[in-house]
């Protein structure tokens, strides 16, 4: 740690500041409980960016040129700047142009915020000198909100941000993030994080510290109460083993993980089943989980195969024996099959009528305007709204984050409740910034992920890449704020800056080698 602060140079002792103030300030931020909770942590998240100015005035004075420096994009940061360009276009064309440069009709995500985020980006990337200890801070940042998530499971109300709030609506909001949506889009990344690092340490010492996280952020994700936080479940079960099933040792780390969380699943379901008055009440798929007399016994029957797998391997001496690529093969055939299987319930619960024979899942695999908390009607709204935009509109959006304005006007009459979002982050785009700022956006993520993915070896990219990817899929039900979405920046950021980092290290190794053999000759 001494020879790495030794080797800072300005920018990058800057960026650390920033990095630190980021991951593990904003998710702590408050001001007025909750009920200004987005306002403070914008106007924070601002203030962490202004301490970047320095670093990119000083990494402007370094480029030689404009030309070369726009030669040394990746394409991944070409469609982040055709997204901004476009996102300016839509303010610049929009009818409410003040709003949409400021986002102050939605969650502040206007404009502004956008050329914020991209900013950020381009400074971390360049001036960051990747250290574990920004995934570190990432990861403390994230514990601290989980225990305070699980002390408000037990409505002990330690920080009293309840006190004065409808009883009706307290439950609603959790931790220091607020509406449990947004604390779940914050969970998720720091989920992804945190698993891939338990996924891939080698240390006996750090694997059991790890353990233990990802089990907390297991566990404060499901007390969360918002089934948004599953799909980041998914993402780490459904798409580790591609990255894990390289050896035993990977088999091994999985199984483990299946384990941390229905470790997680059944002390919840322990609490809601015998501490029902002194807990929050469960809600949604927590509450089926609770009713599913078989959970316990597939939870003992995978903690059985993970202790067998442990056993038998340490006996035999091949901890880390290697697996043949077939292993990943049939991990995604079984992937491809679990899909194939999901189109075909939603085709018979949707297109045949049949929903009705899923039971409890009936809520989950029905599309009404009441699916997912009524985002089905949010949507089905945003579709035929973006249908009545003029040509222009229909292009390039009605204005980032004016979706509010659009609904106020428009829909109000039909529901006596207001969105302010789709609650579809890529749909959102599609209508505010119009389908190529939307394209140019998801371009910029699966380009970046590419990036990463392509890095197994270092385990603090494969950390970043899981965080960004599970943002990138909970976003399909979530909403884009300040709250949790910085953070999902940075780390996608972080992830980026390490890349940038090995190439450099790989460059000058071949430049070292070249020189080496001129002086041999």
């Amino acid at each position: 740690m001494k020879n790495y602060i030794k080797k800072l140079t300005p920018s990058a002792w800057i960026t650390g500041i920033h990095l630190i103030a980021a991951l593990v300030g904003l998710p702590l931020a408050v001001h007025y409980a909750y009920y200004d909770i987005g306002e403070t942590k914008y106007y924070f998240y601002c203030g962490a960016a202004a301490i970047l100015l320095p670093a990119l005035i000083l990494e402007l004075i370094k480029r030689p040129s404009a030309a070369k420096s726009l030669k040394s994009l990746t394409k991944a940061e070409w469609a982040l700047l055709v997204y901004w360009i476009v996102s300016a276009l839509s303010t610049l064309l929009s009818k409410y142009k003040f709003e949409a440069f400021w986002g102050n009709e939605g969650r502040y995500t206007g404009l502004m915020l956008i050329t914020v985020y991209t900013a950020v980006y381009f400074v971390i990337t360049r001036c960051c000198k990747p250290h574990p200890i920004y995934m570190y801070a990432c990861i403390l940042g994230g514990s601290i909100v989980f225990v305070l998530a699980i002390t408000d499971f037990f409505d002990l109300n330690l920080l009293h941000f309840k006190d004065g709030i409808d009883p009706n609506d307290a439950d609603k909001f959790i931790s220091t993030m607020g509406n449990i949506n947004f604390y779940a889009s914050y969970g998720s990344v720091v989920l992804g994080v945190v698993a891939a690092l338990y996924a891939t340490w080698s240390k006996a010492k750090g694997s059991i510290v790890y353990f233990f996280l990802v089990t907390l952020s297991f566990v404060g994700l499901i007390v969360g109460n918002s089934d948004n936080a599953y799909l980041a479940f998914g993402v780490v079960m459904a798409f580790l083993p591609l990255y894990l099933f390289k050896d035993r040792r990977g088999l091994r780390r999985y199984c483990m993980l299946v384990s941390a969380l229905l470790l997680s699943f059944m002390l919840v379901r322990l609490c809601d089943i015998y501490l029902p008055d002194l807990i929050l009440p469960p809600d949604g798929f927590r509450t089926l989980i609770a009713k599913w007399g078989g959970f316990v016994y597939l939870s003992l029957a995978v903690w059985g195969i993970t202790a067998v797998l442990y056993i038998t391997d340490y006996k035999m001496g091949r901890q880390n024996a290697a697996l043949t690529k077939h292993v990943r093969i049939a991990w995604g055939i079984f992937l491809a099959i679990g899909a194939a299987a999901v189109i075909a319930v939603l085709v018979d619960a949707n297109l045949l009528g049949n929903g009705e024979r899923y039971g409890g899942l009936r809520n989950y695999v029905v599309f009404n305007d009441d699916w997912g908390t009524l985002r089905g009607y949010a949507w089905r709204k945003g579709i035929e709204n973006y249908k009545q935009f003029s040509p222009i509109h229909k292009v390039f959006g009605c204005g980032p984050d004016t979706y509010g304005i659009i609904f106020y006007f428009k829909d109000m009459v039909e529901r006596s409740m207001l969105y302010d979002s789709v609650h579809n982050e890529y749909l959102q785009f599609f209508i505010t910034v119009g389908p190529i700022g939307m394209a140019a956006y998801m371009m910029f993520l699966a380009l970046s992920l590419r990036e990463m993915f392509k890095k197994p070896e270092d385990p603090f990219i494969m950390a970043a890449a899981f965080g960004t990817l599970c943002y990138c899929v909970q976003a399909i039900v979530n909403i884009n704020q300040p709250g949790s979405t910085p953070i999902f920046w940075t780390i996608l950021a972080l992830g980026i800056a390490h890349c940038r980092n090995v190439m450099k290290e790989s460059d000058h190794i071949k430049e070292w080698g070249n020189e080496d053999l001129k002086k041999e000759e």
